[in-house]
C-alpha cells in the first residue's frame, strides 16, 4: 500500500473533474432553455426601447430602420397603435392585414394587459411546440413606444433543442479532455504532495528501527516542510539520548563489576581469617584478636564502599536544579576546616587555607561542601612527603567561583588524569590501595559541578596534585 495516498488523491480528482462536468450538463440541460428566454426579453426590451426614441412620422425611413433591425437582431417588429391598427410590420404576410385580431395570441397578450401598456411596462410570453415546428420556441414582448404607439417585438429560436443537444455534447468531449488534463496534473500535483510524506515514513521506520542516518529532506517551509524539520530534530535528540543511554548502561555495568571486584577481596579475606580463628581462638588468643581486627578492618571498607555507594548513587537522582543559596566564602571554609581536625584528630597533616573572608558564593552550600570536602578527604588519603601538607584555597575568577584543593605527594600520571573522575577510577598502581576510599568521592565531586554547571580539572604540580573546580556564579 505504498502508493495508496497517490491512488486516492488521483480517484477523489478524478471523481471531483467528472462530477463537475455532470453538474455542468444537468445545469445546461435543465436551465440553459430558462436562462436563454430570460436574456431574449432583456434584448427584446432594450430593442423597444430605442424604438422609443425613433420619429414616428418619417414612415419610410422608419420602416428601413425596424427591417433593419430584423436583419441585425433577428427579432420581428410589428408597431399598433391603441385601436389594434398595424402601423408598421416587418413581416410580409403582417402588412396584409389592418388590424390585430383580439382572437390571436399576440391580440390577447395586447388588450388583456392593455393597462400596464400605458403605465409604461413591458409586458412578455414564450410560446413552445408550435403547429410548425415541434422545437421552435418563440418570444413576444409589448411595450408602449409613443403616444398611441405600441410595439410587438418577437424572436423565433428553431430547433432549439437540436442546440442544446449540441451543446451538451461538446460538454462531454470538452469534458473528457478536460479529465485527461486534470488526472496528469492531479498525479503531478500528488507526486510533491506525497514524496515528502514518503521521506517522513522512512526516516521514522528507520528511528523506530534506531537507525539515525535517515534525514528527511525539508523542500519547503509550508507545514510539511516544518513537520519534515521536527522529524529531523526528532531524530537527532533521539540518537543523542540513545547515544547517552547506551553510555549509562556501560557504564552502570562497569560500575557494577567494580563493585564485585571490591567487595570480593575484602569479603574473601573477612571468610578466610573467619576460618582461622575458629582454630585458634582457644591456643592462640593472641593471633585471634590480631584476626579480628583484621575482620574489623575489612568490614569497615565494605561499611565506606556502601556509603559512597548510596551518596553516589544518592546524588545521581537528584535531577532537580541546585538548591543555591548566598553564604559567605568564611562559613564554608571554616566548617570544611572544622571537620577536617574532627576526622583527623592526631593528624600530622598540616591543613593551610586560603580566601577572602567577605566575599560571597552562590550555590547549593550542602553540595559544595560536600564537594570540596571530598576533594580535602582525597587529598588527606594520598598526601605524602617528610612534611605532608593540604593546602585549600577559593577566590573569584571570571563569573566562577574556584576552590583548589592541593596535597604533597607524587603527581598522576597523564592518561589516568580523566579517568580518575568515573567511578572506582581511582589510581591504585600510584597511590597504592587505601582503606580511606574506593573511587567514588572524586565522581561525586563531578556529579555536583556539572549540576552547578562548573568546570572540573587535576593539575600535576612539582611537588603534589592540585584539583580545581569551578562553580558558575
Amino acid at each position: 500500500m505504498k502508493h495508496s495516498i497517490k491512488r486516492k488523491f488521483t480517484i477523489i480528482g478524478a471523481g471531483m473533474i467528472a462530477g463537475f462536468i455532470f453538474f455542468n450538463i444537468i445545469l445546461t440541460y435543465l436551465f440553459m432553455t430558462p436562462f436563454t428566454i430570460m436574456l431574449s426579453i432583456r434584448q427584446l426590451n432594450n430593442i423597444a426601447i430605442q424604438l422609443e426614441n425613433q420619429n414616428m412620422h418619417e414612415e419610410e425611413e422608419f420602416q428601413d430602420y425596424i427591417d433593419q433591425l430584423e436583419e441585425d437582431m433577428s427579432t420581428r417588429i410589428t408597431i399598433i397603435d391603441g385601436e389594434g391598427n398595424i402601423l408598421f410590420s416587418t413581416a410580409n404576410n403582417m402588412n396584409n392585414k389592418d388590424k390585430l385580431s383580439e382572437d390571436s395570441p399576440s391580440g390577447r397578450m395586447f388588450y388583456e394587459n392593455r393597462a400596464d401598456l400605458d403605465a409604461g411596462k413591458s409586458v412578455s410570453a414564450s410560446r413552445e411546440n408550435d403547429s410548425t415546428n415541434s422545437e421552435r420556441i418563440r418570444i413576444f414582448l409589448v411595450r408602449k413606444v409613443g403616444e398611441d404607439r405600441y410595439a410587438f417585438v418577437s424572436r423565433s429560436y428553431r430547433s432549439f433543442q437540436n442546440s442544446m443537444r449540441a451543446a451538451i455534447l461538446f460538454e462531454l468531449v470538452s469534458g473528457g479532455v478536460l479529465l485527461v488534463l486534470g488526472l496528469i496534473i492531479v498525479q503531478r500535483w500528488s507526486y510533491y504532495f506525497v514524496t515528502p510524506i514518503e521521506q517522513i515514513t522512512e526516516t521514522a521506520e528507520h528511528i523506530s528501527n534506531l537507525e539515525f542516518d535517515t534525514k528527511v529532506e525539508v523542500s519547503a517551509k509550508d507545514e510539511l516542510g516544518q513537520l519534515s524539520a521536527a522529524i529531523n530534530r526528532m531524530s537527532d535528540h533521539l540518537e543523542a539520548n540513545v547515544e547517552q543511554l547506551q553510555e549509562d548502561i556501560e557504564n552502570r555495568k562497569k560500575l557494577v563489576r567494580n563493585i564485585s571486584h571490591e567487595i570480593k577481596s575484602p569479603v574473601a579475606v573477612i571468610m578466610g581469617y573467619a576460618d582461622r580463628m575458629k582454630k585458634v581462638i582457644a591456643d592462640n588468643p593472641d593471633k585471634a584478636k590480631k584476626y579480628c581486627e583484621i575482620i574489623s578492618d575489612e568490614s569497615s571498607r565494605i561499611d565506606i564502599l556502601v556509603k559512597e555507594m548510596l551518596e553516589f548513587s544518592k546524588l545521581e537522582q537528584e535531577y532537580g536544579e541546585p538548591n543555591k543559596e548566598r553564604f559567605e566564602a568564611a562559613r564554608l571554609f571554616g566548617d570544611l576546616k572544622k571537620r577536617f581536625y574532627q576526622e583527623n584528630a592526631e593528624t600530622k597533616i598540616t591543613y593551610e587555607d586560603s580566601f577572602v573572608a567577605d566575599e560571597y558564593i552562590n550555590a547549593d552550600y550542602v553540595m559544595m561542601e560536600r564537594a570540596v570536602y571530598n576533594l580535602i578527604r582525597n587529598a588527606a588519603t594520598y598526601v605524602a612527603g617528610e612534611a605532608p601538607l593540604i593546602k585549600v584555597s577559593g577566590t573569584y575568577t571570571d563569573g566562577y567561583y574556584v576552590v583548589s584543593v592541593y596535597n604533597s605527594g607524587s603527581s598522576i600520571p597523564d592518561e589516568d588524569r580523566l579517568t580518575i573522575w568515573e567511578p572506582f577510577g581511582k589510581v591504585d598502581k600510584v597511590r597504592g590501595r587505601s582503606k580511606k576510599g574506593y573511587g567514588l568521592g572524586l565522581s561525586i565531586v563531578r556529579e555536583i559541578v556539572e549540576k552547578h554547571e562548573g568546570r572540573y580539572r587535576v593539575d600535576n604540580l612539582d611537588d603534589g596534585v592540585s584539583f580545581v573546580i569551578s562553580f558558575k556564579q
